[in-house]
């Protein structure tokens, strides 16, 4: 793989502040099995491909604030390793806030996965502005990964435009290996977003017979416009409270 351009590994006491990363051959800053990591005050503006602005891999006690990501691939990517790699080795990602953060996207806004392998949990983020991007709130996985990702929670982001999806559960995602190793999704509370337009989709939850998606809670979600209110399949006890799309009230279960 083209090298990553910031990687702390194996690092206690991180803190990167105050810098503008440019043109970067890979993701952008990637701390991997890091503990108490701070990214503040970043700028990246970088539009190669898989230039992920900010990707914490398999850490504890992150986060990432006062940060704007200018890239071409997601803005923020927490991931957890992938597949066999992280089974060995069995490192979780967890206790991760983002907040105040701005994102112009050609891919993702806010992300978990897909590579996400030993789980992540504990997410928190919260008062963020996405001008635009593809899935702007976006779990991601698929048949291969295994892992988890549970206990997050998602309030006040703003969200100009999204191209695919404004909130985004998918569990298969780029499946190539037989798909024997189905994710697990529980314990989600998504609350006060606005949308002023979705392209495509407003929601899309994906899991699948195996591993449905579980314990969902959208509250006080608002999309002026979109082509389709919702797809669903394989997800359970998803319940929306006050979500609106294109003016109408949607059913809460």
């Amino acid at each position: 793989l083209r090298p990553s351009a910031i990687q702390p590994y194996e690092c206690r006491n991180v803190l990167i502040e105050g810098i503008t990363v440019r043109d970067a051959p890979f993701w952008v800053i990637h701390p991997v099995f890091c503990t108490n990591v701070i990214v503040r005050d970043v700028t990246v503006d970088s539009l190669h491909i898989n230039n992920d602005g900010c990707d914490p891999d398999s850490c504890t006690d992150v986060l990432i604030e006062d940060c704007v990501f200018h890239t071409g691939d997601d803005g923020i990517a927490i991931k957890a390793g992938r597949d066999a790699d992280a089974w060995r080795d069995g490192r979780r990602t967890e206790n991760v806030i983002i907040r105040n953060c701005l994102f112009r996207s050609k891919i993702n806004a806010l992300c978990i996965g897909s590579e996400m392998s030993g789980g992540v949990r504990n997410v928190f983020m919260e008062d963020c502005d996405v001008e635009e991007g593809d899935s702007c709130i976006y779990f991601k996985s698929n048949a291969d990964r295994g892992g988890f990702i549970e206990n997050v929670r998602v309030r006040g982001v703003r969200i100009a435009e999204s191209r695919a999806a404004v909130i985004r559960f998918e569990t298969n995602y780029h499946s190539y290996r037989g798909g024997q190793a189905p994710s697990a999704y529980r314990d989600f509370v998504i609350e006060n977003i606005t949308c002023e337009k979705a392209r495509n989709y407003a929601i899309f939850a994906e899991g699948t017979a195996e591993s449905p998606i579980e314990r969902v809670l959208l509250r006080n979600v608002v999309i002026d416009q979109a082509r389709e209110p919702l797809f669903l399949r394989n997800a359970t006890s998803l319940r929306l409270l006050g979500v609106r799309v294109n003016g109408s009230l949607l059913p809460e279960n």
